[in-house]
């Protein structure tokens, strides 16, 4: 028997209109809110209902037995299409008073304290890792530089230390505090494990840390005189740093006490202003004693003696001084140290093959005439 064939029709549906498809779409929406309007009265009634019997009759209306619980997630996952209607429908006024109600709510909410460190740890690290992909984020969008460390308060807890740098804020610590970044969060921690917060201070040495002159000499007299001298030192180059990177100067500047007014003064327009000992800036292990040393540790703190940046005119001025005092016979500019020369050895004497030739020729002919 030949197999029975079978055509298939393409049925075709004619367009709708715009006015037609706009019908269709009013339709759809007032059913929509009769349902909900049925729905809303359903649900006023069986409160009603609820409120007379007991809870045992809303409890089967909604499926769920005594002590039964339903997560927020869930519901809002089921009646997603409804709440979102619902929300669109209520004013401005009335959307700013339901959030506020949530924030309150939200506010007054027992949270349970877990106590356990490993769920502690979990948080911890789900949070900053949260934290690290927004940074990256808004430093994409908006260029913004920083950083931040984050520690454990104490010895029980797990966490280990959270960093997060950008590019330029590692650079910085990296350059400018001298600190690598995984240091500077083992040293946070160090210091917050090891209880050293302004709360255990003793009370001496946080008036020391205000700025107590008395204490402050009383401290400085019970460090080593080259403690002192160093600390001079690295207060001098630091601020130094610090204004020649305001004056946009690039590459790391040496303090130089030996030409310093040649190589520092003139070269980059800038002073070590109200030097507090006689003879001028020179290096703090030749000012003298103690006494000078803290002296001059005392105006480098305070602020007193700092660097400034000199106008053209002020510089102009200092060059003709500087020029004049050295007429005069002072060692303003210190010449540099003249290079040592090597010596290079000597090399050996050496007697070249011809003048062997010739010296032997002239001995083979000097014995033929004595033979004659």
């Amino acid at each position: 028997m030949p197999p029975h064939l079978t055509h298939k029709f393409h049925r075709v549906h004619a367009q709708l209109m715009a006015t037609q498809k706009a019908q269709q779409r009013a339709c759809r929406e007032e059913l929509a809110d009769d349902i909900d309007t049925a729905k809303h009265l359903y649900e006023a009634e069986a409160t009603d209902i609820a409120r007379k019997h007991g809870c045992r009759i809303l409890q089967k209306s909604r499926g769920l037995g005594r002590g039964d619980c339903t997560k927020l997630t869930a519901f809002i996952a089921q009646n997603k299409a409804m709440l979102l209607r619902d929300y669109r429908k209520l004013t401005f006024g009335e959307k700013q008073a339901y959030n506020a109600c949530v924030l309150k709510d939200r506010q007054t909410k027992n949270r349970t304290v877990r106590a356990n460190p490993k769920v502690i740890k979990h948080d911890v690290n789900a949070a900053f890792k949260s934290m690290d992909r927004e940074w990256m984020a808004l430093h994409a969008r908006t260029g913004l530089e920083g950083f931040y460390v984050a520690v454990h308060g104490g010895i029980k807890d797990l966490a280990e230390p959270k960093i997060f740098f950008t590019e330029k804020s590692q650079k910085f610590v990296q350059d400018v505090l001298g600190v690598e970044p995984q240091h500077l969060g083992l040293k946070l921690e160090a210091f917050v494990i090891s209880k050293l917060g302004m709360a255990s201070f003793p009370s001496s040495y946080s008036s020391l840390l205000m700025g107590s002159k008395d204490e402050c000499t009383t401290l400085n007299c019970q460090r080593p005189l080259n403690k002192l001298i160093s600390e001079c030192h690295e207060l001098i180059q630091d601020n130094l740093e610090f204004i020649l990177m305001e004056k946009n100067v690039s590459g790391k500047i040496k303090m130089n006490y030996t030409n310093y007014e040649r190589a520092i003064v003139e070269h980059h327009s800038i002073e070590l202003m109200k030097w507090p000992l006689p003879g001028g800036v020179k290096n703090p292990s030749k000012v003298g004693g103690r006494a000078q040393v803290k002296a001059l540790l005392d105006a480098l703190k305070s602020k007193s003696c700092k660097w400034v940046s000199l106008s053209e005119e002020e510089l102009v001025k200092r060059m003709k001084d500087n020029r004049a005092r050295q007429a005069c016979g002072e060692q303003v500019y210190v010449p540099r140290k003249a290079r040592a020369r090597v010596s290079q050895p000597k090399s050996k004497a050496t007697v070249g093959t011809d003048d062997e030739s010739s010296s032997s020729s002239d001995s083979d002919s000097d014995s033929d005439s004595d033979e004659e």
